[in-house]
Parts: C-alpha cells; sequence; structure tokens
C-alpha cells in the first residue's frame, strides 16, 4: 500500500507542470488559514479554560500559514512583474 502511495504521489509531481503544482498547493494553503482563522475567531467567543488551549494550537498552526500566504504573494508578484518587464 505504501509503496503504490509513493509511486502515485511521485508520478503527480512529476508529471505536473509547476504552475499547477503551485496554484493547487497555494489554493490549499490559503483555504486552511482561512478555515482556521474563522475557527479562531469562533473560538475567541467562548470564555472557557478549554478555550485557551485551543486558541494556543491555533495559533501555532496559523503562524506557519501566514508566512507561506505571503511567500505565495511575493512569488506570484514577481512571477506578473517579471511577465510584464519582457
Amino acid at each position: 500500500m505504501t509503496s503504490f502511495i509513493t509511486q502515485v504521489t511521485s508520478t503527480i509531481i512529476t508529471g505536473s507542470s509547476y504552475s499547477w503544482f503551485s496554484a493547487t498547493f497555494g489554493a490549499v494553503a490559503v483555504v486552511l488559514l482561512v478555515f482556521l482563522l474563522i475557527e479562531k475567531e469562533i473560538l475567541r467567543t467562548i470564555a472557557e479554560a478549554r478555550a485557551a488551549g485551543w486558541m494556543r494550537a491555533f495559533n501555532l498552526a496559523i503562524a506557519p500559514l501566514l508566512i507561506g500566504f505571503g511567500m505565495i504573494i511575493a512569488m506570484r508578484l514577481v512571477v506578473l512583474l517579471s511577465r510584464e518587464l519582457r
């Protein structure tokens, strides 16, 4: 089973173009970031001790996604500007 999954993953990665690969993972990261931010805001309305633990967990998950989102935006701008300058 694991060799099949590894083979399928390898085929998808090597068979796909960079733009498709970048757009797909970028979209997944942005959707996950939005979902986590919404969940964090919902938890903020709950004034329980358990909510504080969940808030810390969401902060740990949100921080790398925010960095990734910034990198996605920066790389998209670089590609856009490099096409405009040609």
